[in-house]
């Protein structure tokens, strides 16, 4: 009630409490991932996880619901990570073919790395018990990259340095062209292509674009 006997209306309840730490979110998503990565979901607690990560299993709990949440979370902050606008960023002042060849350099690092195999072996094997998983996987790293590939292939082509009718499927087409042998020898684990031949291989598929959208 006011000071003049009339009563006043209550606003709502302020909430109170610390903000979320930071820096115990990015313990807790990398410790997670490396465990995830070194030895599959099925065989990691978040017991084991708060251990790594050096904070308390109800310290998870108020982050995350379960281990899937948490290992969705994991995903999607690889992903975000890998595909930054940063890391698949073209360079306006570059030629088309310049800027091909560094793009396909960027993600054939991306696909091919330790940590997407890693990555990929996991996902396989959980795919049967969480497709959710592999889908997250798909639409924030996959699509997302293509997406951003399209989008330049957009621009190229109002600009007239190109000319794609199908902007999405060239570049899914330009992206498994660019995968080829290199992503599959890292997939069986072989030994990588030879650098001279794999920058060879790099700029072909670079100018065989070209040649297809000009």
């Amino acid at each position: 009630m006011s000071s003049d006997g009339q009563m006043t209306r209550a606003g709502p309840p302020v909430k109170r409490g610390r903000p979320r730490d930071a820096a115990k979110d990015e313990a807790i998503l990398q410790a997670a991932g490396d465990l995830f990565m070194e030895h599959g979901y099925e065989a990691v607690s978040l017991d084991a996880v708060a251990q790594r990560a050096g904070v308390s299993k109800a310290t998870i709990y108020a982050r995350y619901s379960d281990k899937d949440a948490l290992f969705a979370a994991v995903l999607r902050h690889e992903c975000e990570r890998a595909v930054s606008s940063d890391s698949f960023a073209p360079d306006p002042s570059q030629s088309v073919r310049d800027t091909l060849v560094v793009l396909a350099t960027r993600f054939l690092d991306l696909v091919t790395g330790e940590k997407a195999m890693q990555m990929n072996r996991v996902l396989v094997a959980e795919t049967g018990r969480a497709p959710r998983m592999a889908e997250l996987f798909y639409e924030t790293a996959v699509l997302s990259l293509k997406n951003r590939l399209a989008d330049w292939l957009r621009l190229e082509t109002v600009r007239g340095r190109l000319n794609v009718r199908d902007p999405d499927g060239a570049a899914w087409r330009f992206l498994g062209g660019v995968k080829g042998e290199a992503h599959l020898r890292a997939s069986f684990g072989l030994p990588p292509v030879e650098p001279a031949r794999l920058k060879h291989h790099i700029e072909a598929a670079a100018e065989e674009f070209i040649r297809a959208h000009s």
